[in-house]
């Protein structure tokens, strides 16, 4: 009866550990998609400038769309940049005072702090959308194209955000560490290996 027990706690134990892998394995695969769009908007955006320059500086003809569509594609690239950059524990944040609290009090601190750049986030797909319908009406002055697509940055960037974030709070329930909640792994391992501090 009791090897039954031990069997069927070993069981759960399994169930949760293999439910948290998959929301890792989720956010990873979620992340190498984002991460081919945003190559190709990088990309895209450096001939773009490049022949903005040549055109403008050495042909003495400038093209008239390479600095709007330029600029458009940038907004694009930096905001879906954003979700990664959660996912990825990267963004700036000081952790000097969380980490001088007791364990549960931090991650208390911690998942209230996520609980309200959710809200945040909630509230910038919600109006991010309402903006980018009355985006339809809108033309660009150069490129002559509907603002829509252009102003879908704010809501689609929303959108990746609130679905990183989710899936960081429920993997941070397991991690029982201050430094992998807060920090990238790689951040955590230089400053350790560059400046010889201990968190």
């Amino acid at each position: 009866m009791n090897g039954d027990n031990v069997a069927m706690e070993k069981k759960k134990i399994e169930k949760k550990s293999s439910f948290f892998d998959r929301i890792v394995q989720w956010g990873n695969a979620l992340e190498k998609i984002l991460e081919f769009p945003l190559f190709i908007l990088a990309v895209s955006m450096f001939f773009i400038v490049f022949w903005g320059v040549i055109f403008r500086y050495i042909l003495r003809s400038p093209l008239s769309w390479s600095e709007e569509l330029s600029r458009y594609l940038m907004i694009w690239m930096a905001l879906l940049s954003v979700s990664l950059g959660l996912w990825r524990h990267e963004h700036i944040g000081i952790s000097m005072f969380i980490k001088r609290l007791p364990r549960f009090i931090a991650k208390c601190v911690i998942f209230l702090s996520n609980g309200l750049i959710l809200y945040f986030l909630y509230v910038l797909l919600f109006y991010g959308a309402k903006m980018t319908e009355g985006g339809k009406a809108q033309f660009s002055t150069a490129l002559g194209t509907s603002m829509y697509w252009w102003l879908m940055a704010v809501p689609a960037s929303a959108f990746f955000c609130v679905i990183f974030l989710l899936g960081k709070m429920i993997v941070d329930i397991r991690r029982t560490e201050l430094d992998e909640i807060l920090m990238s792994e790689d951040i955590v391992d230089t400053v350790k290996r560059e400046e010889g501090l201990e968190f």
